[in-house]
């Protein structure tokens, strides 16, 4: 996750810098691998997402 297209894949909801509407909902965003079971991580990121894609939606941003 990053700020700036150049120095990651995704913003920090998720949203792909390149591709429009794109959302990375799992693992792959996290930028390295972690010692202990990420599983709560991702539900929480993806919960995080999900609130705010509806949000976007609903104010017709995405």
């Amino acid at each position: 996750m990053s700020a700036r297209k150049q120095d990651g894949v995704c913003n920090q909801w998720g949203q792909t810098h390149d591709i429009p509407n794109l959302f990375i909902s799992d693992g792959s965003q996290f930028t390295t691998g972690g010692a202990e079971n990420p599983t709560l991580t991702i539900v929480t990121l993806a919960i995080r997402q999900a609130d705010y894609i509806a949000q976007q939606m609903t104010a017709r941003a995405i």
